[in-house]
């Protein structure tokens, strides 16, 4: 299903957060609270190499539209324990999301929906989450620019050499080969990516290879997500490919698949991202009627 943008105001900027914390597992979190009794409760899980302080405008999105969020700095991320980008199993991501989603249960009453966000390997965890024989319980799920297959070229011999070291050195890391302008062509974003020292440009071997598998998994899978779920994507992804989104998206029952053109990666962080805040806060609030 294809829909329509609509205009929004401008952006609200940033949010601070109600409350930081470390969480099970040393996991580092942020809560962000609306003024009222929330409507429902986000788990967000950012993408690869960042952080969840690059989601507080986000955050500051779904505040205002009633709802409370928690995100969090996936393992070998930002402030939570880690080597940078390392993990050996994709698994110990699932197992850090199934500890947020019980901390979010705590700050929302039992009857109050909870919705799964994730951008990029962010998405790719919630997904292969919800693939699983178990999925966590959500109403339902909002993803942008899903790392589920890659466009950006990477040359043949990094790819092998991925695929050895993660068998004999997992840790090993090369450039990601990663440009602002590929993320983003707002420039003052791009200056703000630049500059963030909680972001990082390597990508180790063992991520590789376990997302590769995750990423297969999904694909295979993909007809086991029973919640809605919407997908927001940018059709000039230089990084993610947009067109096997699309394809796994349509063996998805109940995905609602925005192709967001002209929008490169991350689409929270575009030029005209209020258009996408605008199709996520309307996601929200179908699962809130």
């Amino acid at each position: 299903m294809l829909r329509e943008m609509t205009a929004d105001p401008l952006p609200p900027g940033p949010a601070t957060p109600s409350r930081t914390s470390k969480l099970a597992s040393g996991l580092y979190s942020e809560s962000f609270l609306p003024a009222g009794t929330p409507r429902g409760v986000v788990v967000v899980t950012h993408g690869y190499a960042e952080h969840c302080g690059r989601y507080r405008e986000v955050a500051n999105v779904m505040v205002n539209a009633g709802w409370a969020v928690i995100t969090y700095d996936v393992r070998g991320h930002g402030h939570s324990p880690g080597d940078r980008g390392a993990i050996d199993r994709f698994q110990t991501y699932l197992d850090d999301l199934a500890i947020v989603h019980a901390v979010a249960r705590t700050m929302v009453a039992v009857e109050a929906p909870l919705v799964l966000l994730g951008h990029s390997h962010g998405s790719l965890i919630t997904l292969r989450a919800l693939c699983d024989e178990h999925p966590p319980a959500a109403a339902a799920a909002i993803v942008s620019s899903p790392y589920l297959g890659l466009r950006l070229h990477v040359p043949g011999y990094k790819k092998l050499m991925a695929k050895v070291a993660s068998l004999v050195a997992p840790g090993f890391a090369q450039p990601s080969l990663l440009r602002v302008e590929d993320l983003t062509q707002d420039k003052v974003k791009q200056q703000e990516r630049t500059a963030d020292t909680l972001c990082f440009e390597v990508a180790t071997a063992r991520w590789f290879t376990e997302s590769a598998t995750a990423q297969d998994f999904v694909a295979a899978h993909a007809d086991r997500i029973r919640i809605p779920t919407t997908w927001l994507v940018g059709g000039d992804d230089p990084i993610a490919d947009p067109a096997r989104s699309k394809q796994i998206a349509s063996r998805v029952p109940r995905a609602d698949y925005h192709d967001l053109a002209g929008m490169k990666h991350e689409v929270f962080n575009e030029v005209d991202r209020a258009k996408v805040f605008a199709s996520l806060t309307a996601a929200l609030a179908r699962v809130a009627n």
